[in-house]
Order: C-alpha cells, then sequence, then structure tokens
C-alpha cells in the first residue's frame, strides 16, 4: 500500500467508527432491531478489515524505512575502511534453496533469523522489488498475524538450539521498616525463583504438483511464497494458539494461564465495572505498559459498555503501533483467547513484555520429498519450527473468568 491507500484506509475507518458510534446512540440500550444488528456486524466487519489492511501497510513502510537506515550505516563505514582482496562467500538465497529443494537438489534447508542479502533494498527501485523475505521471516509474520502475544508484547527469545532454559524470577522483594533509634534492623532478602522455558515441535506438510512447480515463473506467481504463506501459516496458528492457550502440560504455557483477577457475575456478560475490577487487579507498576488481549467476539461486547457517566471504555486508535484502547491501553484481538461462554478466561490484562516469555529454536525447517507420491507426481514439504512459551512474572497479567 502507497502512504494514499493508507491514508484513504484511515478515513474509511474513522467514518466507520463514527457510523457505529451513533448507531449505537440511537438505540439508547434498547435491543437493536434485525436491520440494525446487521448494520453493526457490517461496521465491526469493516473496522477489522480496514485495521489489517493500515497495519499491513503501515509494517510494509516501516520495514523500508528500518532497511534505507541500515544502508546508510553501512556506506558511512566505507571512509573508515580501507579495501583489500578477500574471498567472496557464495550466499544462496532462500528463493534458490526452495527451488532447488524442490528440484531434488538438496534434501532440506534451515532459515534463520539472520538474513542476508546481495542487491540495496533501501528503495523499491534499487532492487527491492526483486527481492523476497527471507522464509523465517515471513512465517514469523505468521505467527504475528495468527495470534497476539508478540503485538501485546511478549519478550521472543530466538535460539539456535533448544535445550531447556531456566529463566530466574523473583518471587518476593525486601522490605524495610521503621526502626527506632539503636534499634536491631531485620534481615529481609529478597527470594527468587525459575521458569522453565522447554520448546516442543511444530509442523505442517503441504504437497505441491509438478506442474506448479514447472509454472512457478509464469508472471508474478511465485512458489515459494505460495508454499512459505500455506506452511508458515500452518506452524504459525498451532504455535500462536499455544502462546495464547498452552496449558503448559507437556506443551507451552499459554497468556490464558496466569493468575485469575476477577470473576464475571455472569457466563455470558462482561460489565464495565468489571473490565475496571480486572485493569486494577494488576498493580501500578505493571500497568504503564500493560495491553489487553481477548477474542474478536468479546471486542464486539465491549464497543458497547459505558461507565457511570455514559463514556464509552473503548476507544479506537488510528495511529501506527497504537491499537484501539480499552481504559486507555490498548486492545489486542486475538482468535485463540476463548469466547464468552461459562468457565471460560475471556480477558487477559498486563504487562505482556514481563509476564510471557515466547521462544523459537533453530530457526524454519523445510524438507521435501516425492516418495510417497510417486503415483500423483506431487512434491511433499515439510515445515518444521520448535517453540515454547512460559509465564515469568505472576503480577504482571490477570485474566477474567466467566461465572
Amino acid at each position: 500500500m502507497s502512504p494514499t491507500d493508507i491514508q484513504r484506509a484511515f478515513e474509511e475507518r474513522l467514518n466507520a467508527v463514527n457510523e457505529l458510534r451513533t448507531l449505537v446512540d440511537e438505540t439508547e440500550g434498547a435491543e437493536f432491531t434485525g436491520e440494525q444488528e446487521a448494520t453493526y456486524s457490517r461496521l465491526n466487519d469493516a473496522i477489522d478489515s480496514l485495521d489489517s489492511r493500515i497495519q499491513t501497510g503501515l509494517g510494509h513502510l516501516e520495514r523500508e524505512r528500518q532497511a534505507t537506515e541500515a544502508l546508510e550505516e553501512f556506506r558511512s563505514y566505507n571512509a573508515l575502511t580501507t579495501p583489500i582482496e578477500t574471498s567472496v562467500e557464495t550466499v544462496v538465497s532462500d528463493n534458490e534453496q526452495f527451488r532447488q529443494l524442490l528440484k531434488g537438489e538438496i534434501r532440506g534447508f534451515t532459515s534463520g533469523p539472520t538474513e542476508r542479502r546481495d542487491l540495496d533494498t533501501g528503495t523499491a527501485a534499487d532492487g527491492g522489488n526483486l527481492i523476497t523475505d527471507s522464509l523465517y521471516q515471513r512465517v514469523v509474520e505468521k505467527f504475528t498475524e495468527s495470534g497476539v502475544a508478540l503485538q501485546a508484547g511478549a519478550t521472543l527469545l530466538e535460539t539456535q538450539r533448544g535445550e531447556t532454559m531456566l529463566i530466574p524470577t523473583v518471587t518476593s522483594y525486601s522490605t524495610g521498616a521503621l526502626v527506632a533509634e539503636l534499634g536491631t534492623i531485620g534481615s529481609s532478602d529478597p527470594q527468587f525463583g525459575q521458569s522453565s522455558l522447554a520448546v516442543y515441535k511444530y509442523a505442517a506438510l503441504v504437497d505441491i504438483s509438478a506442474e506448479l512447480l514447472d509454472d512457478q515463473g509464469v508472471g508474478s506467481f511465485n512458489v515459494l511464497n505460495f508454499v512459505s504463506d500455506q506452511g508458515g501459516a500452518a506452524v504459525g496458528r498451532a504455535l500462536s494458539n499455544a502462546w495464547t492457550a498452552g496449558t503448559g502440560s507437556s506443551q507451552p504455557q499459554g497468556m490464558v494461564n496466569c493468575t485469575a483477577g476477577v470473576t464475571a457475575a455472569s457466563a455470558t456478560a462482561v460489565t464495565a465495572n468489571e473490565v475496571i475490577d480486572l485493569q486494577h487487579s494488576v498493580i501500578a507498576p505493571y500497568r504503564q505498559n500493560a495491553s489487553w488481549v481477548m477474542n474478536d467476539s468479546t471486542v464486539k461486547a465491549i464497543r458497547k459498555l459505558v461507565d457511570s457517566d455514559g463514556q464509552y471504555i473503548w476507544q479506537p486508535g488510528l495511529r501506527h503501533s497504537h491499537p484501539d484502547e480499552l481504559l486507555g491501553h490498548p486492545l489486542h484481538p486475538d482468535t485463540n483467547m476463548p469466547e464468552i461462554a461459562t468457565g471460560n478466561k475471556t480477558i487477559v490484562f498486563g504487562d505482556f513484555a514481563k509476564g510471557l516469555f515466547c521462544r523459537i529454536a533453530g530457526g524454519v525447517r523445510v524438507e521435501s520429498t516425492n516418495a510417497d507420491k510417486w503415483t500423483t507426481d506431487l512434491i511433499s514439504v515439510r515445515f518444521i519450527v520448535r517453540g515454547g512459551s512460559v509465564l515469568v512474572d505472576t503480577n504482571a497479567l490477570r485474566h477474567l473468568v466467566q461465572a
């Protein structure tokens, strides 16, 4: 998207928000008619679609800005170096490795977080249009699209190997007290604990036809983009779901398993007061950089809530990296969060950077074979990612559970 397209999307979103506000105000708390409910759903869907377009467009602009800055920094070093004859290591792009993989020239490769490129990607005209992002980066983007742990600020650890990591945590702090003259000062030591961050294997298998491979150069079609989107989305959805809802038993520990903050009075609804109570169940130091995470259907219900002064507690956000707000904190819809129903943990609030550590170990492994599809002329491509997550600070996150 161009900057003009992004600006137009912002304007369309603001118009949709205003229409939504007008519709809710006109009903004054009464039940919607069938036509009003259809209009309400249409406007919500439009806002969600525009949010996705805006974030995608701004994300592309941000990546181009970062590439330009990196290029300028590199060029600034030219005057400080003396050219010498050295051997040049051949760099094989993910595109080329993927072609070799599907042609049977290699059996597999691993795309890691360190990306190397030959052409200038600072601007599209200088070569940016010719280069595809690394497979690893594309899969990480699928994690962000399929779940919002990283958007909400969870700490991401990228390691080469998958041994269990021990994360030190503070379970209690030193305390001070009033001491009389010549009185004895009591000892108060902090207490420490450990959280174990293990990794688990997530895999997906994508079959493609030999004809698809042979025709990959036709028009603008790119087989790497197509297959990596399919396989990356599959493992991305699986791991992202675990970062949100994992039980912690033989699988990652997800955010919903944080400490309980509020129990709703109803099994099928949430009130504005309960949302405020959940916000204040997290102590003040952890509220400074806090975020909300909930299912999109819960967001829909939250949008209708007003406080005792008749003010909406939900507010739209129109800036990059600044999503919609709830009581002054960013709100992130997550399809992996449970919907409002009996006993479900429907809302998580707090400082995700301190409360949830996510991990990817060893990059993205890609392998192929046609042995089991010999009679159908198909090629099976296997994607494997090892990842995990763990809650590391019991003070940082709280959840709301339905009655």
